[in-house]
């Protein structure tokens, strides 16, 4: 779609998150109902639990009917105090895997006398091939680079082709500010990863909680852009002012009406996601389970 096209569609469809898409669903619809295959945990939603006991935790998991998880914290080929290696065991003990991992993806991570990214970009990226993972997604940009935007797209460009090859798929993974902020040319930052990052190499993780926080609507981006979501998080919004996360299925974002739209945005993976808690993390994340299967 042509730059000002884009810009009109923008306009006249509103993004701000309204009608169909920000009330809860009146029905439910069954999962059968849209392409849920792949249904996962960031763990990131239990922490606290994996600090004090992740082959507990990842047991608990496992019993709540999980079959997929999303890793965070890689660091010196170790996830969880465990070598990946004996992390990936524990996975699949437990009947689990990992399609998924977090890695954090920097202006610091570019070589450019080398024209490449870091050494220590390219080890993490291999350990995680590794195991068997699919994606590599980075979940944050910082304050600092996002003024440097414009070069930071082509370190995720040539991350998405290190990605390539090691036989992996690098991902980005939003919060609100990619949607409110602008870069130097008055594109948002959502823009820009969207356009100048190569579709082929670079897939993209909507957060739907963040998305509707800057109160734009997924199921418009998805006509825009279709098949650039590969993945998305799932968390819902509370009815309050502060607008928290909650468990799917007790907040305000419609997702029966959203996943109604997979097949055009391209969802193949839905992870579940929770960041406050009325009762533990891991009650949270049972809880948002079975809210999902209620959509």
């Amino acid at each position: 779609m042509k730059h000002n096209s884009r810009r009109e569609f923008l306009k006249t469809t509103s993004l701000a998150m309204a009608g169909a898409a920000v009330s809860s669903p009146a029905s439910a619809m069954i999962l059968d109902a849209y392409p849920a295959a792949h249904l996962g945990v960031q763990l990131w939603s239990v922490r606290d639990a994996m600090a004090k006991d992740a082959a507990g935790t990842i047991a608990a998991l496992g019993k709540m009917g999980y079959r997929e998880v999303e890793g965070f914290g890689y660091k010196d080929g170790n996830m969880f105090g465990l070598p990946i290696k004996d992390y990936a065991k524990l996975l699949r003990d437990n009947g689990i895997s990992s399609p998924s991992c977090h890695q954090p993806v920097t202006l610091a991570d570019w070589n450019a006398s080398g024209n490449s990214i870091s050494d220590s970009l390219k080890k993490a990226i291999d350990d995680m091939a590794s195991i068997g993972q699919r994606y590599v997604v980075a979940p944050w940009m910082g304050e600092q680079d996002r003024p440097r935007i414009a070069e930071l797209v082509k370190v995720f460009n040539a991350t998405g082709e290190y990605c390539r090859k090691a036989g992996v798929r690098f991902g980005y993974h939003n919060h609100n500010f990619e949607y409110e902020q602008r870069g130097p040319d008055n594109r948002l930052l959502i823009e820009w990863l969207l356009h100048e990052t190569d579709p082929k190499l670079v897939a993209m993780e909507m957060d739907m909680y963040w998305v509707a926080y800057a109160k734009h609507n997924p199921i418009d981006w998805f006509r825009i852009y279709p098949g650039r979501w590969e993945l998305c998080h799932v968390k819902d919004m509370a009815k309050t002012e502060k607008r928290e996360t909650v468990e799917v299925g007790d907040g305000s974002i419609n997702f029966t009406e959203i996943f109604k739209h997979s097949a055009k945005a391209g969802l193949k993976y839905y992870i579940i996601e929770l960041e406050h808690y009325v009762t533990t993390s891991m009650e949270g994340v049972k809880k948002a389970r079975a809210g999902f299967m209620r959509i």
